[in-house]
């Protein structure tokens, strides 16, 4: 199966292109979330890829959130639009705000992910790939199967468990939100992992044997994660893993695990 990733786009316009020139080559398409709170330097220096040039700019933005969940509606089995901690921010209010939350537009975004909740998910899983916004680590799955007094089996159970959970009845499970908001102390948290929202890519890699030309990282054997959330010059692809965020759309073949640009 070949599958389209569209990793962080906050506010971006790479998506549409991304789309209309590869919709008819792929299986599906993922969304990997965070889809507000623009970088300033980008408004400043490259307006012309931004869906606008004003960071509180809500009319346009809506517009393009509109858009994205359009595609949903009209090919649910098509396209998977995923949360992220910019999307959290705005679908719970006690969850932990993310940097750049538009508080001055909070309200209408929170409106408009709350009328639309039933199209999003939290994790997606496909042919044993597992596919979230910032990868789910081991020790995160096993707090998350204490908390919940299961048995931990594997971070690919888990993460079958956590997308069978639907996004909207997440808003009565306190425990739940509280874990999907928990960020590890190399992002400035109180935990040794962060969620499959916050997770840094620091927390897939083994620093302590790493160097740059050879980096060791940690995974499942049988099982590949595909995320974004921390933001790259260049897409890191190792064999457990391929962090994305890079400001540029991939096809990924969720058999060999082949990932290339679509730019």
């Amino acid at each position: 199966m070949h599958i389209l990733i569209i990793p962080d786009v906050h506010g971006r316009k790479f998506w549409r292109e991304a789309i209309n020139n590869n919709i008819g080559k792929v299986d599906k398409v993922i969304f990997l979330g965070d889809y507000l709170d623009l970088y300033a330097d980008e408004i400043q220096n490259h307006p012309e890829n931004m869906e606008c040039n004003d960071f509180y700019d809500a009319q346009n933005l809506l517009k393009m959130l509109e858009d994205i969940v359009s595609l949903k509606k009209n090919e649910p089995n098509k396209y998977i639009l995923l949360t992220g901690n910019h999307t959290d921010s705005y679908i719970w209010s006690k969850f932990n705000a993310a940097t750049r939350t538009d508080y001055r537009n909070w309200e209408k975004y929170h409106k408009f992910f709350s009328q639309n909740l039933n199209l999003f998910n939290l994790v997606w899983v496909e042919n044993n790939v597992i596919f979230s916004h910032a990868g789910i680590t081991k020790g995160w799955a096993e707090r998350v199967c204490s908390k919940n007094n299961l048995e931990f089996k594997s971070i690919l159970h888990t993460a079958k468990t956590l997308q069978n959970i639907p996004v909207e009845n997440i808003h009565s499970d306190v425990k739940l939100i509280s874990l999907i908001g928990e960020i590890s102390y190399r992002r400035g948290g109180d935990f040794d992992y962060g969620s499959c929202e916050w997770a840094d890519i620091t927390e897939h890699l083994d620093l302590s044997h790493s160097s740059i030309d050879n980096v060791v990282t940690y995974g499942e054997e049988g099982t590949f994660q595909v995320f974004g959330h921390t933001q790259l010059k260049k897409a890191l692809i190792t064999d457990k893993w391929a962090c994305l965020d890079c400001r540029k759309a991939f096809i990924f073949d969720t058999e060999t695990y082949a990932c290339s640009s679509c730019l």
